[in-house]
């Protein structure tokens, strides 16, 4: 019976070789892109798939109640303490990323950017088998100890059998002699922790000890530098262990801790991470709903592609069910049938929408800033979405018209009353609009981001956002020299440093006590600065003075607020007044600190020595040319063995806003392909019913009438089309886009001529689509349209 169906469903198929033609075209472009989508989805779902032990791997977290944040760091000392002291903990372990880390090979240092400093134990805690060397439990316990990934393996030596082998590195500006003691196979893409080699982890402690001048960084409960992972012994409750980490907390440090640990697993650490700092390798649900929600419209716009097109050619096929029930066939066979060439033809597209998926995989990439690798883990899991997906979508297209179809009695094939008709017209004209909607809301809210990234770009920040460089300070013992010979160079206005220049990602919160209500908790983030570093960026003042040299107690004992801060502080005449020891001397105008899609927050500033980490250099117009170089000449005399690293203002602010970009490109895109996708269901349609009119078509034009007024007939009812379709999307894409733009505290008006545009963009292609085909059709010979049929 199966055989019998695939044989028929060819046959149909093939002679319906317009319907199939475009119905492949349609559907291979919808599946490619949704395919992409998937790959993207699961990729990101499976991220620590790759460890095997995950469900009972765990990372400690920290909160810092001061400044109420969580954070990964934690004291080194934290590991050891609690696997003594909670059974239930088996392998406890410390990791710290080693910065400056190169090896020496063929007279070359070459960098490793994930060198990671641990334990032995980091092989119980993660999957990383291993190519070479035996005993797991020692192979890191000796100081000089590395063990390497295969690819650094195969790029130092050309092979893996490298056991006992001598390796020569600079570690924090020291070079030491490492021995291999195993080699393990390359960490999966899909995996957040990253490592192309491992020391033992002394080489951190030695580095923070030297640092910071001390000789306790491995015991001290206030360095939390290092992250710490555990695993736990099978069947343990995490809940439990977390519920004692109060009394744990308050034995090593004391009653009232600002630190407070909990767990997290290992699982959940790629997408349930949004709201934890310095957390590296992190997924974005935001990302994941809204490319699902372009991967679902695609496909509901190659369905009703088919959809459209089946209800069009079912004339011709009625006549076929027809003489089928006069010779005993049953609905269920008929309805079968169709459905069986529907599942046909998505299952044939399927290879074309793989090879084109992998075609546009490298453009993908690029389009949504990030990797979009095959992974070997996940190939099953791609096959069977695919495989589902294609199924599913010849089910649901094939199920409107093999249902209609099989319900035809033979009377009404005879008196041509098969699947005509207003319910006909009404629900194939349904189908194009829908398809129109989704266009026209596609159009609309690409031109929405657009406006709104373009809007984020030119608004003024409250700061110089032009004509301002920032330059990176690694080492503070350079900052003084540097920043008099930048103010010594005759193209600069003024120059000075802070810790992050504007607009900044980074973010420093504490809590302080309202000053009407002392019970009450205002968080306030802080930023730390040199003297003259608000008036190099032009923050201008609305009471009191800027910080000065002139006032020697400015350096430790003043701050300045911004507006903000003052309301939510509720300080009256704030100048004169204390906030954290520290008296008030200036307010600012209210500035972004950070992006427009945060509010201004409540924001402290005051002076430091220390942490001068960047210098903002503001600069005469049209003088970069002249003055970059200039500046680069002037580091390498005063720290030639670093990099000359800068940025202007300009391209900080198109990075901060790169997400928006991105969003309209991806918007566009797909809003493209959804109305290449309907045209050519638009094209076949015209081609179907033009067949159908021929006929009258030819009766018309021996009659005198003009092409102009044949083709209009074609047009006005796709022009009424556009127009209900676009009356429709307004208020979806005014729901949609004013709930995105919620999002941002300086946002952009949705203007009635973006859904004019969208309207016209939409009305062209439509048009366009149709007139091509019944411009054809009125060149026909009226006398051989007579003869039709």
């Amino acid at each position: 019976m199966l055989k019998n169906y695939l044989k028929s469903a060819l046959r149909n198929l093939k002679q319906n070789y317009v319907f199939t033609g475009i119905n492949t075209i349609g559907l291979s472009i919808a599946l490619a892109a949704s395919f992409i989508i998937i790959l993207f989805v699961i990729n990101e779902f499976s991220y620590n798939n790759c460890h095997k032990n995950r469900k009972s791997v765990y990372r400690i977290l920290n909160y810092y109640s001061a400044f109420d944040h969580t954070l990964t760091g934690t004291p080194f000392i934290l590991a050891s303490t609690l696997k003594e002291e909670f059974p239930q903990i088996e392998h406890a372990i410390n990791t710290r990323s080693i910065r400056e880390f190169t090896i020496q090979h063929k007279g070359e240092d070459i960098p490793v950017n994930d060198a990671i400093g641990s334990s032995s134990e980091i092989f119980d805690i993660f999957t990383l088998p291993l190519i070479n060397g035996k005993n797991t439990m020692t192979l890191l316990d000796d100081k000089q100890a590395i063990c390497l990934s295969r690819s650094m393996a195969l790029k130092l030596f050309s092979g893996t059998d490298v056991i006992g082998k001598e390796i020569i590195a600079t570690i924090n500006k020291e070079e030491h002699a490492l021995t291999v003691t195993a080699v393990f196979e390359d960490i999966p893409k899909n995996s957040t922790f990253r490592a192309e080699c491992l020391i033992n982890n002394s080489f951190s402690i030695a580095y923070f000890n030297k640092k910071y001048e001390t000789t306790n960084a491995e015991t001290n409960w206030e360095e939390n530098y290092w992250h710490t992972w555990v695993r736990l012994i099978s069947d343990s409750n995490p809940s439990l262990i977390e519920s004692q980490f109060t009394r744990f907390e308050n034995k090593h440090m004391g009653e009232n801790p600002v630190y407070h640990y909990s767990l997290q697993n290992l699982s959940d650490v790629y997408l349930g991470s949004e709201k934890v700092m310095n957390n590296n390798i992190q997924g974005n649900w935001n990302s994941i709903k809204i490319f699902s929600a372009i991967a679902l419209l695609i496909v509901l716009v190659a369905m009703i592609n088919y959809i459209i097109l089946s209800t069009a050619v079912s004339s011709g096929r009625s006549k076929e069910v027809g003489i089928r029930k006069t010779f005993g066939a049953k609905d269920n066979q008929i309805k079968y049938q169709l459905l069986t060439e529907s599942i046909v033809l998505t299952v044939i597209v399927l290879p074309l929408a793989i090879a084109l998926m992998i075609l546009g995989l490298p453009y993908a990439e690029g389009l949504f800033h990030t990797n979009l690798p095959v992974i070997e883990a996940n190939i099953l899991y791609y096959i069977l979405f695919y495989f589902i997906l294609t199924v599913l979508i010849g089910i649901i297209s094939g199920l409107y018209t093999s249902v209609g179809l099989s319900k035809l009695t033979i009377i009404n094939v005879l008196k041509d009353q098969n699947m005509t008709g207003k319910k006909k017209n009404f629900v194939r004209s349904s189908l194009i609009i829908f398809q129109l909607v989704i266009f026209c809301f596609f159009v609309a809210s690409a031109l929405v981001i657009r406006a709104q990234y373009q809007y984020s770009l030119e608004k003024n920040p409250g700061f110089h956002n032009k004509n301002v460089l920032l330059i990176d300070i690694k080492d503070s013992q350079n900052y003084t020299p540097f920043l008099n010979e930048i103010q010594a160079n005759s193209n600069v206005i003024m120059a000075s440093g802070a810790y992050s220049g504007l607009p900044t990602y980074s973010s420093m919160t504490m809590m302080f006590p309202h000053h009407q209500n002392k019970e009450k908790k205002v968080e306030v983030e802080g930023m730390i600065i040199d003297f003259d570093f608000l008036q190099t960026v032009g923050i201008p003042l609305t009471e009191g003075r800027y910080f000065s040299t002139d006032y020697g107690s400015d350096l430790a004992n003043s701050c300045i607020l911004n507006e903000v801060a003052v309301n939510a502080l509720g300080i009256k005449d704030p100048i004169g007044k204390k906030i954290n020891n520290q008296t008030i001397v200036g307010v600012v105008n209210d500035f972004h600190l950070h992006s427009f899609r945060s509010d201004i927050p409540p924001l402290k500033i005051w002076l430091t020595e220390k942490y001068l980490r960047q210098i903002a250099v503001y600069y005469k117009a049209a003088s970069a040319k002249d003055l970059i170089p200039q500046l680069e000449k002037s580091w390498k005399k005063i720290a030639p063995e670093q990099a000359f690293s800068y940025s202007t203002v300009e391209e900080i602010i198109k990075d901060m806003y790169s997400e928006e970009k991105s969003r309209f490109s991806i918007v566009s895109i797909f809003a493209f392909f959804t109305m290449l996708i309907a045209s050519f269901g638009l094209f076949g349609l015209t081609l179907f019913i033009a067949q159908s009119r021929t006929k009258e078509i030819g009766i018309k034009k021996v009659l005198g009438c003009s092409d102009t007024i044949i083709i209009f007939s074609f047009l006005r009812i796709n022009i009424l089309y556009v127009v209900i379709a676009s009356v429709i999307s307004i208020p979806i894409t005014l729901y949609a886009m004013t709930e995105w733009l919620s999002d941002y505290s300086v946002r952009t008006e949705i203007h009635w001529w973006i859904f004019a545009l969208s309207f016209l963009i939409s009305g062209f292609v439509v048009i366009a689509t149709v007139f091509i085909h019944s411009y054809r059709v009125t060149k026909l010979d009226p006398i051989k349209s007579l003869r039709y049929e």
